[in-house]
């Protein structure tokens, strides 16, 4: 199963209006709405998705799950949660002191959980509503600054 991951987003790497990213994180994205954002079923076979992570598709309807995780999230939870308004923040290969630094990010709407594998070579990637940040180490304070820009944006915030 593959997880949603939360870009890491590092200090200047911020939207900042023009998408444009520094150091180790690259732009903040918007990507294209899956058409297909329909409920699924539990149980029901993974749908393929159009992005990795996913932030948009075929969902469970108003999953729930823990802050932190142990274990990778599965896509139609993951892009159930983002339609709530959650930030997901998953990484891969992180020591002991980095893990620790993401995790303290979680509550308030931030999900912190493990992925198997994370495309583009990435230690973090920060996803919310049709929105993806990549970063390839960890930065606090942008990781924050994504999340406070983000959460509370899934469309099921505004029915």
């Amino acid at each position: 199963m593959a997880l949603i991951t939360l870009g890491a987003v590092l200090a200047g790497c911020g939207d900042g209006g023009d998408g444009g990213g520094t150091g180790a994180c690259g732009p903040v994205r918007r990507e294209p709405l899956d058409g297909r954002s329909v409920h699924v079923l539990p149980g029901a076979d993974d749908p393929e998705y159009r992005t990795d992570p996913p932030t948009s598709g075929p969902h469970l309807p108003s999953p729930s799950t823990e802050d932190v995780r142990d274990t990778p999230i599965a896509p139609p939870v993951q892009v159930g949660l983002l339609e709530e308004g959650a930030v997901l923040i998953q990484h891969t290969g992180l020591d002991d002191a980095e893990r620790t630094e993401v995790e303290a990010l979680a509550g308030d709407g931030v999900i912190v959980a493990p992925a198997d594998a994370l495309p583009d070579d990435a230690a973090v990637i920060a996803t919310a509503w049709v929105t993806k940040q990549v970063c390839e180490a960890v930065d606090v304070t942008a990781l924050e600054a994504f999340a406070a820009d983000h959460v509370d944006q899934g469309p099921g915030q505004h029915g």
